[in-house]
This record gives C-alpha cells, structure tokens and sequence, in this order.
C-alpha cells in the first residue's frame, strides 16, 4: 500500500543528542516521516480504503462473544448491537484494565474471563508519565543549529523538536514565528505527579511546569528568548515501560479470532504501534482466509 500522499519524508530533520553544553553530536537516521496534513493521515486514508466501512462518534462499550455463532457482538453504551463480526482488534491496552472502571464507573469492554490467556499481561502494563510543553516564539531560534534533539544528564527535559519543522506548518504565516515542543524526563514527570497526584491539574501547577521545562531549555547558554506562548500538558501514561508482544508483535486469541495491539507489544513509539498491527493484521487475514 502506498502512503505518497499523506507521508513525507524530511531528511533535513536529525536526531541529536547534548552531551555538553552548546554541542550537539548525531545520532540515529537522518531521514523522519511525517503525516500530512496530520499524524492521522495514515488512518485516514485506510478508513477510505475500498471496502472499508468507517463508523465515528460511537463508544463500543461491551464486545460480547457469540458462543454458539462463533461470532463477535460488539455493543454501544446504550447496549445496542453494532453488529457480528467474524473478527475483533482492540488497539487500547485498557480494553481489559479496572482503570476504565475507575475513571467511567463502568465495566471494562472485554471481560476477562473471555480471554483468560491474555488478561494477564494487559491487567497491569506500566507507564512512564511525561510533561510536554508547547512553546512559541516570534522568530525562529538562529542559536539552535538542529531541528530535534535529546537531552544527556537532564533530570528535568528528555527531548526537544522544533513542531514548526514539519512539512505541513511550512506555511507563509508561520515563516516569521517559530514552535517547539518540550518533553521532560520520567523522573521529573513522576516526581510532580507524587506530589500532586493525578487529580485535574490546576493552571497555577501546569504554569510552574511550563516554567521549569523552559528554563532548563534556557539553561544551555543557547540566546534562547522568552517565547510569547506558553503552556503545559500532563501526558499521564505517556510511554509503555514494558513490551508485553515483542516477538509475536501482539497479543493474539486463534480460538476467538481476538487480536490486542499497540505499542505496548512492541515498542513505545509510532513505528512500534504500526508494527504490532500489522501483525495484528496478518493474524487475521491468515486465519480468515481459511474460513
């Protein structure tokens, strides 16, 4: 399947990691990909895949096995049936956990006992919690010769990429101003998150993120100048801190046709959520096929 018109290449774009102050040293491949206009192009195009039925604004909210159709039943809150399906993946690693409990009062959509095999390694999949800041400034940022880069011996930032960069936001009325984005490390993350906990966050804690992100951005002696927008973002379960799929690449029930996936399986980024659905994918289409 070919991805030309909503996947772009930036090989301008590196990966860099700080060991001193004002030195950078690559590391890594030099070519990235980006989707156009949105990182959800890839998913919006496969939903306009001939064949493919896309349905939006609907919660499944129990996915009931048919014993006796050997079928699945998929319902909405309301309890209606959406439909029978030969096969089901679920891509969200809570699709069995007690947390959707906790935050919705209601049962989790796959019950466990269904998939006695697999609840086991999705019951508890560990994260690690991250800070993301956006900060924009009214011109680019000259003193920083790369568009991406890692923090080394930061307790506070991990990351940081220049969110103008991307092909899509190349636009005129951005040429004069410039956005990067801010990610701390875990350790910083769960440090704030132990004190405060993971109630809402008031305006008054996110701004004080905001502000300590930034000055350890700051800190670097890069003429970095004080950016006009400025604001905080908790991303609670950031990153998988496990793999619980790495070799099958997801977590797979021939009897019922179930397949589990996400970057939990494999790897916590993009390519490893690809990576397990396409895995997901072969699963099914190769049992399917001998229906």
């Amino acid at each position: 399947m070919e991805w030309n018109s909503c996947v772009r290449s930036r090989e301008e774009t590196r990966d860099f990691s700080r060991v001193r102050q004002k030195e950078f040293y690559k590391e890594g491949s030099s070519k990235k990909y980006v989707g156009i206009p949105g990182m959800n192009a890839m998913c919006r195009a496969m939903c306009h895949e001939p064949g493919v039925e896309a349905k939006f604004g609907t919660t499944v909210g129990t996915l009931q096995w048919l014993e006796d159709k050997n079928l699945w039943s998929p319902k909405d809150l309301d309890g209606k049936t959406l439909g029978h399906f030969d096969a089901m993946v679920a891509s969200d690693k809570n699709v069995v956990s007690p947390r959707v409990t906790a935050v919705t009062g209601r049962p989790p959509p796959l019950d466990m006992s269904l998939v006695q095999e697999l609840a086991p390694k999705l019951e508890e999949v560990p994260v690690l919690p991250c800070f993301c800041v956006m900060l924009a400034f009214s011109e680019p940022l000259s003193s920083i010769p790369v568009r991406s880069f890692a923090f080394k011996n930061s307790t506070v930032l991990s990351w940081a990429f220049c969110n103008s960069s991307k092909p899509e936001l190349l636009v005129p009325e951005m040429m004069y101003s410039e956005c990067w984005v801010l990610h701390s490390t875990a350790e910083y993350a769960k440090r704030v998150i132990s004190q405060i906990g993971l109630q809402k966050l008031p305006s008054s804690v996110l701004s004080n993120v905001a502000e300590e992100l930034f000055q350890e951005f700051q800190r670097n002696e890069l003429n970095i100048p004080r950016p006009f927008f400025m604001r905080a973002h908790r991303w609670g379960s950031a990153f998988p801190a496990i793999a619980v799929a790495e070799d099958k690449k997801c977590l797979w029930d021939r009897s019922k046709r179930l397949a589990i996936c996400g970057d939990f399986c494999v790897s916590p980024n993009v390519e490893g959520a690809i990576l397990s659905g396409m895995g997901a994918a072969a699963n099914i289409m190769a049992i399917i096929s001998s229906i």
